[in-house]
């Protein structure tokens, strides 16, 4: 299928079970702008712009606030591997992922955005204890052909 979503393989090598969610936006101007509603270290619930989440820590119990935004949510044990389809993802979609660490009173440890709009794209996150890393393929090697 030419037009097949992300698949995404996520690797928890921490000790603790991470959350995963995706969410899929259509507008690459606006997506910095996106509201979540998240709990500070002071237990106070309020918004906080995808920007204001790019930089980890600060938060916990984060969910998208603004209405129409698909979202797809992975829990991973330690030592667990998921593979899966993001779902809600068409044809120029932006892809975003929000970490949580669950061992940590679901404390916000990562964001990942990929900008790539093309099809038949591989996308990876590492969890580990003293980090977050990926990589992502953006369109297969047969995506010259189908131009």
């Amino acid at each position: 299928m030419i037009d097949a979503p992300p698949e995404l393989t996520i690797e928890n090598q921490a000790d603790t079970t991470h959350r995963v969610t995706a969410y899929t936006v259509a507008e690459t101007e606006s997506v910095m702008e996106l509201n979540f509603a998240v709990t500070t270290d002071d237990g106070d619930r309020r918004l906080a712009t995808l920007e204001q989440l790019y930089w980890p820590g600060e938060f916990r119990n984060v969910t998208i606030a603004d209405d129409g935004v698909p979202s797809q949510r992975h829990t991973v044990e330690p030592g667990e591997n998921v593979t899966t389809t993001v779902e809600a993802w068409t044809p120029g979609n932006v892809t975003i992922y929000v970490v949580e660490d669950l061992g940590d009173d679901q404390r916000h440890v990562h964001t990942d955005i990929r900008t790539c709009t093309e099809r038949e794209q591989e996308h990876e996150l590492r969890l580990e204890s003293d980090g977050t890393g990926g990589s992502y393929t953006c369109a297969s090697s047969l995506d010259w052909l189908l131009r």
